[in-house]
C-alpha cells in the first residue's frame, strides 16, 4: 500500500498541490515555533520580568489580538483573496520577532522587559490579523470529507517536527549565556518562518469577488453571529472556556521555573514527551473525527481536559511534569482537531458565502480574545493573593463547567445521530 501523508489519494487534481504545500507549510511553521513558543516565558524571566508581567504579556497579546480578526476579514473581503492577507500579516509577525531578538543588544533591565512584552504582543496581533482568512482558506484547500484525516496527518508531522526541534532549541539556549541563547533561537525561528511563508505563497487560490463599500466593518460583527444561532452559542461558551483556561495557562511555565526549578534544557526534553503524546493523539482523534464527528471528539476531550490542572498540584520536581504532558498532549490534540473542524462546520452552516464564513470566524476570534485578556489578569491576582495551586484548581473547575455547557449544546453522544452518520459514510 502506498504511503499517503498528504491524504490526496482519490482527491480531485485541483486540490492536490494546495494540500501538499499546506502540509509542508505546517511542518516548517512548527519548526519555527519550536524555537520560540516554549521559551517566551523563560526569555522574559531571564530579562528580569515578574510573574505578573508574564500575565500582562498574555493579556496584552490577547487585547491586541481582539482588535485584529474583523479588520483582517474585511481586508480579505475587499481584496477578494484570502492568501495575500495571510502572507502579509504573518510576514509582519516574523519581522517583529526579529526585532525582539535584537532588543537585548540595545536595552537592558525594565526597559528591555517592557519593549519585549510590547513586541511579543504585536506578534500575536499580526497572527490574529491573518488568522480568520487562514482558517477560511484551510477549509477551501482541503475537501470537507478529508478534514479529519488530512489535518490529523498534518498535525502529526508538525508534532514530530516539534519533538525534534524543541529539545534542540533548549540545548542551544543552555550553550550560551543569557539572553544570547534566546536571541539565537529567535533568529532561527525567523528563518524557518520565512521559508514556511514561501511555501504558503505558492498555494493556489481562486479569486473571489471584492466586497463593495456596504460590506465594510459596520455591522459585520453582529451580523455574522446573529444569523447563526448555533455558532453564537458555541462562541459564548468558548469565551467562558478560554477565560478559565487562561486563568492558569500562562502561569504553568512560570511555575515550572520558579517552583519546580526547570531549565531550558529540561523544558526542551519535556517537550519531547508532549510531542509524542500529541502525535499519538492526532493518530487517534483524526480517524475518530471521520468516524464519529467533530462534536463527539471535541466534547469528549473537553470533558477530560479539566483533570489536567489538578495533576500539577502534587508535583515537586520539574521531571514530574511528564505526568502532565502525556495526557495534556493527547487530549489537546483531540480538542484542537475537533474545535477547528467545528468552527469551519458551524461558520459555514446553511450555505453561507465565503465572505460571511470568514466574518463569522473573525467574530469568534474577537470575542474569544476578550476572554483571553481577562483570564490571565484574574489569574495573576489570584496567584499573588493565595498562590498558584488555588489558581490551577479554580481553572480546573471552570473548565469542567464549560465542558458541561458544550455537552448540553452539541449533544454529541446521541446514539441515533451517530448511527445515521455511520450509515451515511461510504
Amino acid at each position: 500500500m502506498r504511503l499517503d501523508p498528504y491524504v490526496t489519494q482519490g482527491v480531485p487534481r485541483r486540490y492536490r498541490l494546495g494540500m501538499t504545500l499546506f502540509w509542508w507549510y505546517g511542518v516548517l511553521i512548527s519548526i519555527s515555533s519550536a524555537f520560540v513558543d516554549n521559551f517566551v516565558t523563560l526569555f522574559v524571566l531571564a530579562l528580569g520580568a515578574t510573574s505578573l508581567q508574564v500575565g500582562t504579556l498574555s493579556s496584552l497579546s490577547s487585547f491586541l489580538g481582539m482588535l485584529m480578526p474583523l479588520p483582517g476579514a474585511q481586508w480579505a473581503a475587499r481584496w477578494g483573496k484570502l492568501k495575500p492577507v495571510v502572507v502579509i500579516s504573518y510576514g509582519l509577525r516574523y519581522g517583529v520577532l526579529l526585532l525582539a531578538a535584537l532588543v537585548p543588544f540595545v536595552l537592558s533591565g525594565p526597559a528591555a522587559v517592557y519593549v519585549i512584552i510590547g513586541l511579543f504582543a504585536l506578534r500575536a496581533a499580526f497572527l490574529h490579523l491573518g488568522n480568520s482568512p487562514w482558517t477560511s482558506l484551510a477549509g477551501q484547500i482541503v475537501p470537507q470529507d478529508r478534514w479529519g484525516r488530512y489535518f490529523s496527518s498534518r498535525k502529526m508531522a508538525m508534532a514530530l517536527a516539534s519533538l525534534i526541534f524543541v529539545p534542540l532549541a533548549g540545548q542551544m539556549i543552555d550553550l550560551f549565556p543569557e539572553p544570547l541563547g534566546y536571541q539565537i533561537t529567535l533568529g532561527l525561528a525567523v528563518v524557518w518562518g520565512a521559508l514556511a511563508l514561501v511555501f504558503f505563497a505558492r498555494i493556489p487560490e481562486e479569486a473571489g469577488k471584492p466586497a463593495t463599500a456596504s460590506g465594510r466593518l459596520n455591522l459585520a460583527f453582529w451580523k455574522a453571529l446573529s444569523n447563526n444561532r448555533a455558532f453564537w452559542q458555541f462562541t459564548l461558551i468558548s469565551m467562558f472556556f478560554h477565560f478559565v483556561w487562561q486563568f492558569a495557562g500562562p502561569y504553568f511555565g512560570v511555575y515550572q521555573v520558579e517552583k519546580l526549578g526547570a531549565t531550558p534544557r529540561v523544558i526542551g526534553w519535556l517537550a519531547i514527551v508532549s510531542s509524542v503524546a500529541r502525535m499519538a493523539g492526532q493518530a487517534v482523534w483524526g480517524r475518530t473525527v471521520d468516524q464519529r464527528g467533530s462534536q463527539w471528539v471535541f466534547t469528549l476531550c473537553m470533558l477530560l481536559i479539566p483533570v489536567i490542572p489538578f495533576i500539577w498540584l502534587p508535583l515537586t520536581a520539574a521531571w514530574q511534569v511528564i505526568f502532565v504532558n502525556i495526557p495534556s498532549g493527547f487530549l489537546w490534540a483531540g480538542q484542537e482537531t475537533g474545535n477547528f473542524n467545528l468552527i469551519l462546520e458551524l461558520a459555514g452552516k446553511d450555505g453561507r458565502s465565503e465572505e460571511q464564513k470568514t466574518q463569522a470566524i473573525a467574530s469568534y476570534h474577537t470575542l474569544v480574545a476578550i476572554a483571553n485578556i481577562l483570564g490571565p489578569l484574574a489569574g495573576g491576582f489570584v496567584i499573588e493573593a493565595i498562590g498558584y495551586k488555588w489558581a490551577f484548581a479554580l481553572s480546573g473547575f471552570g473548565r469542567l463547567a464549560a465542558a458541561i455547557l458544550f455537552l448540553m449544546l452539541l449533544k454529541p453522544f446521541d446514539l441515533q445521530r451517530l448511527t445515521r452518520r455511520k450509515t451515511a459514510m461510504p
